[in-house]
């Protein structure tokens, strides 16, 4: 029987993912769920050969993901992911059966939110305006990059998907008010207003930034930035950027905080200032039958916990 090397109808099947125009994230999801399926192989001393996969292999991985991951979903995912891989194998006439039928999928587990504490949100704001302040050039413009980071996941509730894509042109000032306009890769566009107090912050910012892209000789049109303590790199901050930012946060401000945890902070905040329930699922780029049952039924229990402003 003919050896069918993994890592090569895993590129062939990422391809056809690319070709039938799924989202960028998708392709990105899919192509590391199937990476931590080689690292299992590989761990184990396994060959990267697909088609020599048996059923207990099969249950030896269910059981690496459940030591490796605490979350439902995240296993879940993964589970899936390699699930439709093996379809896409059968349609190319490589296999007959399925292994991953075998397992049964675990019901997707809806997460409870878990809001950043409104003392926390203070304290990582006055943490970054006073890098700001006792700092100045290039350190002075990560700080400010981060102040905006900031606004737009606390003021704008903007997911880090979103914010990867993100560039000037997005931020627009209507009525005396800046607004961002969020393009979904399979929606339509949508705009949220932010606060009042970013206006100035966000003028500075691009001052500083233009000087700054100056300065390095660099040319981009994206909104944030990756950059080291010396030198602006390039345009965009990606998911895994943002991550390594809340990680020093957490380091420096001795609390674990995410931006994750910071955006549902911001849509309690929209609850507290009475917004139209469908306007902040618009803003959260969720389905109309989503339900924000868990956030109101947090918001009346614990008032006091949960009642967020701007700051």
């Amino acid at each position: 029987m003919e050896k069918l090397d993994l890592l090569e109808h895993q590129s062939l099947f990422i391809g056809k993912l690319t070709e039938s125009g799924k989202s960028f994230n998708t392709i990105k999801n899919y192509r590391t769920d199937l990476n931590i399926y080689k690292n299992f192989l590989t761990e184990n001393g396994r060959p990267l050969i697909i088609n020599e996969v048996t059923l207990s292999e099969v249950n030896e991985y269910t059981h690496y993901l459940n030591k490796k991951y605490d979350s439902p979903n995240s296993i879940r995912r993964r589970v899936q992911a390699l699930r439709i891989f093996f379809d896409y194998l059968i349609g190319q006439k490589y296999f007959d059966v399925n292994p991953m039928k075998k397992i049964a999928v675990q019901p997707k587990v809806v997460d409870l939110p878990r809001p950043t504490k409104f003392q926390l949100v203070q304290k990582l704001k006055a943490y970054i305006e006073a890098n700001i302040e006792r700092t100045t050039g290039h350190e002075q413009l990560l700080h400010q990059r981060n102040l905006i980071l900031f606004y737009l996941i606390y003021g704008a509730g903007l997911k880090v998907s979103d914010i990867e894509r993100l560039s000037i042109e997005h931020i627009r000032k209507s009525r005396n008010m800046y607004r961002i306009i969020v393009a979904p890769e399979k929606r339509d566009p949508f705009t949220v207003t932010l606060p009042k107090e970013f206006e100035p912050v966000f003028e500075e910012y691009v001052k500083a930034l233009t000087a700054g892209k100056a300065r390095d000789e660099v040319v981009f049109h994206q909104l944030l930035f990756n950059g080291n303590p010396f030198r602006i790199i390039k345009g965009g901050l990606s998911a895994r950027g943002i991550e390594v930012i809340f990680k020093e946060f957490s380091n420096k401000i001795g609390e674990r905080i995410t931006a994750k945890y910071l955006r549902q902070a911001c849509i309690f905040k929209w609850l507290c200032q009475k917004i139209q329930i469908a306007r902040i699922k618009e803003w959260m780029g969720v389905q109309p039958q989503y339900s924000l049952g868990p956030y109101q039924a947090l918001l009346e229990e614990k008032p006091d916990e949960f009642c967020y402003l701007e700051v």
